[in-house]
């Protein structure tokens, strides 16, 4: 049975340790932030059933964080309570109109700081089982992505059921072709909703013990892209250096598919991508993935999360807008760092720091 997940936000280190004992003795699963910022940095690649914070903190204090969070599609249900002293009654009521959904002031009781957590966390239950949220982005989207390839494969099968002998082989076979490609698209578009959420619910083990051969991998990959972009080869550009990563395979095929395609997808047709790749130092592999297309508006860099798509109808757009986003967290989940530059009409440029296993590759 997974324990529930409980984040605990506070800048005071012996009231944050004694909480958090109090919990995990209790059988929750938990992790804390000594700030707002930290916290956000956890919850990108954790999801809490229930987060608890302090108001007044550095760097970033709750009311922000809440004020994020309550913007954040895939967040923003977490029932939310904040730890308060008296001087903060005012921010208190304010937090409260704002959407926090309990408050515990300071000095609290432990039976009432437990029994709320129970309450909410029995809500938030109930909320999940009934509103499954499959997918965060809008109804009209995975419609579209869902439909889409369907009729690619029903409208191709109909056409060969009631027309067997009036097709030639170069017909068929090309009907046969259109069914593979919207199967292919359709599958995709299941797998990373599945993906995210597993990812989502914390059900996805991340073995820290895994390696993989970047370049190997990337070969892999690169054929798989081939076969959707084809005779694009030309198009991609790279620089790999053998190394051994501390990473799983198919979460490298799949960090590696995701961005090359966006890269592809996002940049006109006469328009080469860099994929390059050494080794940082003696802890870290450096892998850039580089493209000169539609890049991001600074604005839009600020927003991008699950599903996030920006003038889908305008760029004919594609997919659910979750590669970028579950790229992100799997390189995390993985002890990685990710981190992406880029500027509107001139490009994108990710770069990406993936763990090293101690024993090296040998040509």
């Amino acid at each position: 049975m997974n324990k529930n997940k409980i984040l605990l936000v506070d800048d005071e280190l012996n009231l944050r340790e004694t909480i958090s004992e109090l919990l995990i003795y209790q059988n929750y699963s938990v992790k804390s932030a000594c700030n707002g910022q930290e916290a956000l940095d956890l919850l990108e690649y954790w999801t809490p059933d229930l987060i608890i914070c302090d108001i007044m903190m550095p760097v970033m204090d709750g009311y922000t964080l809440h004020g994020i969070i309550k913007d954040i599609h895939s967040l923003n249900s977490i029932p939310f309570i904040f730890l308060t002293a008296k001087k903060e009654h005012n921010l208190m009521r304010k937090c409260l109109l704002d959407g926090a959904d309990d408050f515990i002031s300071k000095p609290f009781k432990i039976k009432e700081l437990t029994s709320i957590i129970e309450s909410k966390i029995e809500r938030f239950s109930k909320i999940k089982n009934t509103y499954t949220n499959l997918y965060p982005g809008r109804k009209k989207v995975f419609l579209h992505e869902i439909n889409t390839p369907l009729n690619g494969i029903l409208g191709p099968i109909e056409l060969l059921m009631e027309n067997p002998k009036e097709l030639d082989k170069k017909e068929i076979s090309a009907f046969y072709e259109s069914i593979k490609i919207s199967g292919e698209r359709l599958n995709r578009t299941m797998q990373n909703i599945i993906l995210y959420q597993n990812l989502k619910n914390n059900f996805i083990e991340f073995n820290l013990n895994s390696s993989a051969d970047i370049l190997n991998e990337f070969l892999k990959t690169k054929e798989k892209i081939l076969k959707i972009y084809e005779g694009q080869e030309k198009r991609i550009s790279f620089e790999i250096d053998k190394a051994t990563i501390k990473i799983n395979s198919e979460h490298l095929q799949y960090i590696f598919f995701e961005l090359i395609d966006n890269a592809l997808k996002f940049s006109s047709n006469n328009k080469v991508i860099i994929v390059s790749g050494e080794q940082f130092n003696n802890e870290y592999y450096e892998l850039v993935i580089r493209d000169f297309g539609i890049g991001f508006s600074e604005q839009e860099l600020n927003k991008i999360g699950a599903a996030q798509q920006f003038n889908r109808e305008e760029r004919e757009q594609q997919g659910l807008g979750l590669g970028l986003f579950l790229s992100k967290i799997i390189i995390k989940k993985s002890n990685g760092v990710f981190t992406i530059v880029s500027k509107e009409n001139e490009g994108t440029s990710i770069k990406i720091f993936l763990p090293l296993c101690d024993t090296p590759i040998l040509d």
